[in-house]
Protein backbone atom coordinates (compact mmCIF):
# COMPACT_ATOMS: atom_id res chain seq x y z
CA UNK A 1 0.00 0.00 0.00
CA UNK A 2 3.15 2.04 0.61
CA UNK A 3 4.59 1.90 -3.17
CA UNK A 4 0.99 2.64 -4.02
CA UNK A 5 0.54 5.92 -2.27
CA UNK A 6 4.20 6.75 -2.78
CA UNK A 7 3.67 6.25 -6.97
CA UNK A 8 0.22 8.03 -6.74
CA UNK A 9 1.90 10.77 -5.31
CA UNK A 10 4.91 10.77 -7.15
CA UNK A 11 4.31 14.01 -8.84
CA UNK A 12 3.78 16.34 -6.05
CA UNK A 13 6.61 14.69 -3.65
CA UNK A 14 9.30 17.29 -4.95
CA UNK A 15 6.97 19.95 -4.83
CA UNK A 16 7.41 22.61 -1.69
CA UNK A 17 5.31 21.91 1.35
CA UNK A 18 2.54 23.67 0.44
CA UNK A 19 2.13 22.73 -3.00
CA UNK A 20 2.54 19.64 -2.55
CA UNK A 21 -0.19 18.91 0.71
CA UNK A 22 -2.60 20.93 -1.70
CA UNK A 23 -2.21 18.33 -4.58
CA UNK A 24 -2.63 15.54 -2.28
CA UNK A 25 -5.66 17.25 -0.69
CA UNK A 26 -6.97 17.69 -4.32
CA UNK A 27 -6.33 13.94 -5.07
CA UNK A 28 -7.48 12.68 -2.16
CA UNK A 29 -11.03 14.88 -2.52
CA UNK A 30 -11.06 12.89 -5.96
CA UNK A 31 -10.79 9.55 -4.48
CA UNK A 32 -12.83 10.16 -1.42
CA UNK A 33 -15.78 11.09 -4.22
CA UNK A 34 -14.61 8.23 -6.65
CA UNK A 35 -15.17 5.47 -4.08
CA UNK A 36 -18.60 6.86 -2.67
CA UNK A 37 -19.46 7.00 -6.47
CA UNK A 38 -18.27 3.09 -6.62
CA UNK A 39 -20.28 1.93 -3.44
CA UNK A 40 -23.27 3.63 -4.28
CA UNK A 41 -22.81 1.82 -7.82
CA UNK A 42 -22.09 -1.63 -6.13
CA UNK A 43 -25.34 -4.31 -6.86
CA UNK A 44 -24.94 -6.37 -3.80
CA UNK A 45 -24.45 -6.18 -0.39
CA UNK A 46 -20.75 -7.15 -0.42
CA UNK A 47 -17.91 -5.43 -2.12
CA UNK A 48 -17.01 -6.76 -5.73
CA UNK A 49 -13.95 -7.48 -4.76
CA UNK A 50 -14.29 -9.98 -1.52
CA UNK A 51 -17.47 -11.84 -4.57
CA UNK A 52 -14.33 -12.39 -6.92
CA UNK A 53 -11.77 -13.90 -4.07
CA UNK A 54 -14.86 -16.29 -2.80
CA UNK A 55 -16.30 -17.45 -5.92
CA UNK A 56 -12.19 -18.29 -6.84
CA UNK A 57 -12.41 -20.02 -3.66
CA UNK A 58 -15.75 -22.21 -4.04
CA UNK A 59 -14.06 -23.54 -7.49
CA UNK A 60 -10.93 -24.99 -6.12
CA UNK A 61 -12.67 -26.51 -3.49
CA UNK A 62 -13.60 -29.64 -4.69
CA UNK A 63 -10.28 -31.49 -4.34
CA UNK A 64 -10.13 -31.37 -0.53
CA UNK A 65 -11.47 -34.19 1.57
CA UNK A 66 -13.58 -33.84 4.91
CA UNK A 67 -14.04 -35.60 8.06
CA UNK A 68 -16.47 -34.71 10.19
CA UNK A 69 -15.21 -34.38 14.37
CA UNK A 70 -17.92 -32.68 16.02
CA UNK A 71 -21.24 -30.50 15.29
CA UNK A 72 -19.38 -26.98 14.05
CA UNK A 73 -15.63 -28.85 13.70
CA UNK A 74 -14.18 -30.28 10.23
CA UNK A 75 -10.89 -31.83 9.62
CA UNK A 76 -9.94 -30.86 6.11
CA UNK A 77 -7.71 -33.11 4.04
CA UNK A 78 -5.80 -32.12 0.80
CA UNK A 79 -2.87 -34.61 0.35
CA UNK A 80 -0.45 -34.72 3.27
CA UNK A 81 -1.99 -31.24 4.89
CA UNK A 82 -4.59 -31.65 7.13
CA UNK A 83 -6.46 -28.57 8.32
CA UNK A 84 -8.78 -27.73 11.20
CA UNK A 85 -11.83 -25.79 10.60
CA UNK A 86 -14.42 -24.37 13.16
CA UNK A 87 -17.19 -23.15 11.70
CA UNK A 88 -19.10 -21.45 14.30
CA UNK A 89 -15.94 -19.89 15.62
CA UNK A 90 -14.94 -18.89 12.02
CA UNK A 91 -11.52 -20.08 12.51
CA UNK A 92 -8.85 -21.99 10.37
CA UNK A 93 -5.60 -23.43 10.90
CA UNK A 94 -4.44 -22.49 8.01
CA UNK A 95 -5.13 -18.83 9.11
CA UNK A 96 -6.19 -17.80 5.76
CA UNK A 97 -9.95 -17.14 6.68
CA UNK A 98 -8.63 -15.22 10.11
CA UNK A 99 -6.33 -12.78 8.48
CA UNK A 100 -8.40 -12.15 4.95
CA UNK A 101 -12.29 -12.16 6.33
CA UNK A 102 -13.23 -14.23 3.35
CA UNK A 103 -14.04 -18.07 3.49
CA UNK A 104 -10.57 -20.22 2.34
CA UNK A 105 -11.11 -23.34 0.43
CA UNK A 106 -10.65 -25.47 3.39
CA UNK A 107 -13.66 -23.37 5.30
CA UNK A 108 -15.62 -23.42 2.10
CA UNK A 109 -15.79 -27.46 1.49
CA UNK A 110 -16.69 -27.63 5.97
CA UNK A 111 -19.64 -25.31 4.67
CA UNK A 112 -20.49 -27.31 1.35
CA UNK A 113 -20.73 -30.63 3.57
CA UNK A 114 -23.11 -28.64 5.98
CA UNK A 115 -24.80 -27.32 2.84
CA UNK A 116 -24.38 -23.32 4.28
CA UNK A 117 -23.59 -20.34 2.35
CA UNK A 118 -20.14 -18.88 2.16
CA UNK A 119 -21.48 -15.50 1.44
CA UNK A 120 -22.77 -15.55 5.05
CA UNK A 121 -19.37 -15.81 6.89
CA UNK A 122 -17.57 -13.25 4.93
CA UNK A 123 -16.55 -10.46 7.00
CA UNK A 124 -18.79 -7.07 7.78
CA UNK A 125 -15.38 -5.03 6.90
CA UNK A 126 -16.60 -5.91 3.18
CA UNK A 127 -20.01 -4.61 3.56
CA UNK A 128 -21.52 -1.51 1.75
CA UNK A 129 -22.11 0.06 5.08
CA UNK A 130 -18.33 -0.47 6.19
CA UNK A 131 -17.37 1.18 2.93
CA UNK A 132 -19.80 3.95 2.78
CA UNK A 133 -18.35 4.65 6.97
CA UNK A 134 -14.83 4.64 5.38
CA UNK A 135 -15.68 7.56 2.85
CA UNK A 136 -18.66 9.07 4.92
CA UNK A 137 -16.38 12.17 5.76
CA UNK A 138 -15.20 14.69 3.25
CA UNK A 139 -12.09 16.68 2.63
CA UNK A 140 -13.39 20.68 3.00
CA UNK A 141 -12.34 23.20 0.37
CA UNK A 142 -9.86 25.41 1.34
CA UNK A 143 -9.38 29.07 -0.16
CA UNK A 144 -6.60 29.51 -2.86
CA UNK A 145 -3.36 30.09 -1.27
CA UNK A 146 -3.06 33.52 -2.41
CA UNK A 147 -6.30 34.26 -0.62
CA UNK A 148 -4.78 33.68 2.81
CA UNK A 149 -3.89 36.30 4.93
CA UNK A 150 -0.77 37.22 5.29
CA UNK A 151 1.34 36.25 8.18
CA UNK A 152 2.97 38.34 11.06
CA UNK A 153 5.84 36.48 12.50
CA UNK A 154 9.42 36.40 10.96
CA UNK A 155 10.09 34.37 7.68
CA UNK A 156 11.62 30.91 8.56
CA UNK A 157 15.50 31.05 6.90
CA UNK A 158 16.83 27.42 5.84
CA UNK A 159 20.18 27.08 7.86
CA UNK A 160 23.05 27.60 6.43
CA UNK A 161 24.84 24.68 4.31
CA UNK A 162 28.26 23.78 5.67
CA UNK A 163 30.13 21.64 3.80
CA UNK A 164 30.62 18.15 6.33
CA UNK A 165 33.69 16.56 6.49
CA UNK A 166 35.50 14.01 4.02
CA UNK A 167 37.19 11.52 4.51
CA UNK A 168 40.94 12.47 4.03
CA UNK A 169 42.31 12.04 0.11
CA UNK A 170 45.57 9.19 -0.44
CA UNK A 171 48.32 11.04 -1.88
CA UNK A 172 49.60 8.60 -4.75
CA UNK A 173 53.19 8.13 -4.56
CA UNK A 174 54.35 8.08 -8.58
Amino acid sequence: MAECFNAWILAARHKTIITMLEEIRVKMIKKIGQMREFCNSCISNISPMAMKVLQENTTKFMKYKIEWNSDTGYEVLHGEYKHIVDVNGQTCSCRAWMLKGIPFLHAIAAFHHRKLEPIDYISNWYNREAYMKTYNHFIQPLLNMKMWPESQNISVIPPHIRKMPERPSKARRK
